[in-house]
C-alpha cells in the first residue's frame, strides 16, 4: 500500500513538472501584455481627467500580486482604491455639468439666431421649423403611424450623428422623441421640414449615448409615405430587424 502511494506521488511529482516544463512563455507573456494593456487603457483615460500615476509603483503592486507579496493589506487597498474613484467621480460630474452648461448655451444662441429667419416658425413648445419642401396633398401621420422618412440629425455645429444613406427609414411616431412626433404631424407626404429641437423635446439634459447632454438637435426629414393598415405588417417586420440588428434608437 505504502508503495503504491509512493508511486502515485512520483508519478504526480513528474506530471506536475512535466507539465510546467512544458508551459510556453510565449503563451504567459500574451496573458501578461492583454493584462496590462487593458490596466494601462484605464490608467490612461484617469489622466486624462487629470489623475495621474506612478508606472513602476503599478508594475511592483501587479508583481508583488503575482507572487503574493503585497505591501499593503486589503483594507488599505481598498480605502484607497475607493477615495481614487471618489476622486475620478467628482471630476467627471463637474466636466459633464460644465459641458452641458455649454451646449445649452449654444443651442440658446443657435435657436434665437434661427428665429430671425422669416421663414421659421416657433411652436407653443418652443419647436423650430422651417419648410423645405411644401404644398403636398398627401396623408398626415397621426401619433400611432409607421412612416417612412429620409432624414439626417445634426448638432448646431453640422456634426452629423444620424442619417438615412443607403434607403430610407421605417419609423413608429410611437418610438421617436417628442419634437419629432410634434413636428411630422405639422407635415403631409411628400414634404421636406428642418426642425430645430431644444432639448426638452429631445434629449434632454441626461443625452444618450453617443449624444451629449443639453444638446439641441437639427433635423432635415422628408416624409416619403404615411403607411396604410395593410402595409403595416411588412413595415413591422422591417423596424423589428433593424431594432435587432442597430439596437432600438428611440430619439429618431
Amino acid at each position: 500500500m505504502k508503495n503504491g502511494f509512493l508511486k502515485c506521488s512520483l508519478l504526480l511529482s513528474l506530471s506536475v513538472a512535466s507539465l510546467l516544463a512544458n508551459v510556453d512563455t510565449n503563451d504567459s507573456y500574451a496573458i501578461g501584455a492583454t493584462s496590462g494593456g487593458y490596466v494601462l487603457k484605464g490608467l490612461l483615460d484617469q489622466k486624462q481627467l487629470g489623475v495621474g500615476y506612478d508606472a513602476d509603483a503599478v508594475i511592483k503592486g501587479f508583481s508583488d500580486a503575482l507572487k503574493s507579496e503585497l505591501k499593503l493589506s486589503d483594507d488599505e487597498i481598498a480605502k484607497l482604491l475607493n477615495k481614487r474613484a471618489e476622486s475620478l467621480e467628482k471630476i467627471v460630474k463637474e466636466k459633464e455639468a460644465a459641458k452641458l452648461k455649454e451646449n445649452l448655451a449654444q443651442g440658446k444662441a443657435y435657436m434665437e439666431k434661427n428665429a430671425k429667419n422669416k421663414n421659421v416658425k416657433t411652436t407653443k413648445s418652443n419647436l423650430q421649423y422651417e419648410i423645405i419642401k411644401g404644398g403636398s396633398k398627401g396623408a398626415t401621420p397621426k401619433p400611432e403611424s409607421i412612416i417612412i422618412v429620409n432624414y439626417k440629425a445634426s448638432f448646431v455645429d453640422g456634426k452629423v450623428f444620424d442619417e438615412t444613406k443607403e434607403a430610407p427609414a421605417h419609423l413608429s411616431m410611437l418610438n421617436l422623441i417628442p419634437g419629432l412626433e410634434e413636428g411630422l404631424m405639422l407635415m403631409k407626404e411628400g414634404e421636406k421640414f428642418k426642425f430645430v429641437i431644444p432639448p426638452e423635446l429631445a434629449y434632454g439634459d441626461s443625452g444618450m449615448e453617443g449624444i451629449p447632454g443639453g444638446e439641441t438637435i437639427v433635423f432635415e426629414i422628408e416624409l416619403i409615405k404615411v403607411l396604410k393598415p395593410g402595409e403595416l405588417a411588412e413595415a413591422a417586420r422591417k423596424i423589428h430587424e433593424k431594432e435587432q440588428n442597430e439596437g432600438v434608437k428611440k430619439p429618431h
